[in-house]
């Protein structure tokens, strides 16, 4: 009898290997989802919508982009974490804020939650303003934030994320004190610093391209190692004198236990489609800081950066 039973067990385990090999085998078979944690026209949107259509050709099945903005992030990420790892959802995991949230309060996921797959861009934070503004140096800024504490508003990208940690930094570094004010992504941000509603905003490089080409903002520092190339007269925080280095991974991963052969399609034709000409002519023109990292280094790379936001958090709490 007890033979029977393990007989029973092990051709159970057996079956349900057999159901997943097929299924990774078939895939796609349905429509994907591919969830953006932020507003319709921010970086991330931006790129998921150039690249998949590129995605959608070499893997033979449909990917829908759809967006599910809030707190900054976690809205998606939560969702993601909770969705079914059959392979048909993946969302965007940038970093800092995929990775931040978990740290700086209780959320309903933690990192372990996502398979990475693929990351695509890596955009490095920079502050910038309104041209009529009064501030023509990053100078001008941190020497009327000094004369009138809690005075001035700088917009990011959620509370947590690289945009407010950058900007905290900054406060820690300096000794003044701003108010941050978050929103549901880039492109709200943008549209308040071009409307005057904040006195300045914590973006992306890639991000704020289009209206320092078009003379709609200025840019007072950018927040990397070295100069970028979308923006070469801007300098670093770092030349300026302070050491501000942040930026945004932006890649997608699975929810945790979906087939590694899927994840590995799926990265497979990630860095496929990054090299298609078309597509790469098309980034550039969108000013696409093109990174692509697969499974193994985005994951290594993510546990690399909450390692660091760990440490950053354990000296001064946000």
């Amino acid at each position: 009898m007890r033979l029977v039973k393990g007989m029973g067990v092990i051709l159970t385990i057996v079956l349900l290997f057999s159901v997943v090999a097929l299924g990774a085998a078939n895939w796609p078979s349905k429509p994907i989802t591919m969830q953006v944690a932020w507003s319709a026209g921010g970086g991330s949107d931006i790129t998921a919508r150039l690249l998949m259509p590129y995605v959608e050709e070499i893997i033979g099945g449909s990917i829908i982009v759809v967006n599910r903005p809030g707190a900054g992030g976690e809205i998606g990420f939560t969702e993601l974490a909770k969705a079914a790892p059959d392979g048909y959802y993946f969302g965007w995991t940038n970093t800092p804020n995929s990775v931040a949230f978990p740290i700086a309060r209780e959320t309903n996921y933690q990192i372990e939650d996502f398979a990475p797959v693929a990351n695509v861009i890596y955009d490095p934070g920079v502050l910038v303003v309104r041209t009529d503004s009064p501030y023509q140096t990053l100078e001008d800024f941190i020497a009327d934030a000094r004369q009138k504490p809690n005075t001035l508003t700088v917009g990011n990208s959620g509370t947590g994320g690289d945009d407010y940690i950058a900007v905290a930094t900054l406060e820690n570094m300096t000794g003044i004190s701003v108010n941050q004010v978050p929103f549901e992504g880039a492109a709200p941000n943008i549209t308040a610093v071009l409307g005057g509603h904040v006195s300045a905003g914590a973006i992306n490089a890639s991000e704020v391209k289009p209206y320092v080409e078009s003379g709609q903002m200025r840019v007072l520092g950018l927040m990397d190692t070295e100069r970028c190339h979308l923006i070469p007269d801007v300098p670093t925080f770092r030349e300026l004198g302070y050491d501000v280095v942040s930026g945004s991974a932006r890649g997608f991963s699975a929810p945790a236990g979906t087939p590694r052969e899927i994840v590995e399609k799926m990265a497979a034709a990630v860095e496929q489609a990054m090299q298609n000409p078309d597509f790469l002519k098309k980034a550039e023109e969108a000013f696409l800081l093109l990174k692509f990292m697969g499974p193994d280094e985005y994951q290594a790379y993510l546990f690399e950066v909450r390692d660091t936001i760990q440490a950053l958090y354990d000296q001064n709490p946000w």
